[in-house]
């Protein structure tokens, strides 16, 4: 799932990118530059108050499909070992990364993190299912097999 989240992280700017870059004719990012840091890096990093306490785990980012932008991280926080902990959102730009997000900074006490409401996520929303009315598309009902030909509906085949 983590993994999963971190690809979609990472897809999902390069995705809004690849839109525009074509028009420029700059589609392939070649290297990484100095600012940037990578969601990997991210995902996981230990969230720290000003002190050095730690308030919890950078679990997910929340991230605007239309600009690419990171709009919040979502931390999880409270609990031990993962038990009874919460996950709450802070403002992106709220967070200070240091040293390639190995030292993430937060400007709040880990009271007013545990005191934080709990995250909200919305339901992903699937593309709808296609209209078996409509007259544009492909598709068989039959095919070729490695044997012979066979219908999908009787899921037989000729020549055996």
């Amino acid at each position: 799932m983590l993994r999963t989240t971190v690809i979609a992280a990472i897809a999902a700017p390069l995705l809004v990118q690849g839109a525009f870059a074509q028009s420029s004719g700059d589609v392939i990012v070649k290297e990484q530059q100095r600012v940037e840091v990578r969601g990997d890096w991210v995902l996981g990093a230990r969230v720290l108050t000003p002190d050095g306490a730690r308030i919890g785990y950078i679990e997910d980012m929340i991230i605007d499909k239309e600009d690419g932008s990171v709009n919040a991280a979502i931390i999880s926080v409270g609990g031990f070992l993962g038990i009874g902990s919460k996950e709450i959102a802070v403002d992106w730009s709220e967070l200070e990364l240091n040293y390639d997000a190995n030292d993430v900074r937060l400007g709040i006490t880990i009271e007013q993190a545990e005191a934080a409401p709990e995250y909200s996520y919305r339901d992903q929303e699937r593309l709808p299912p296609a209209d078996p009315n409509m007259t544009t598309g492909t598709g068989a009902d039959s095919g070729m097999g490695t044997t012979g030909t066979g219908t999908i509906d009787s899921g037989t085949t000729a020549g055996n």
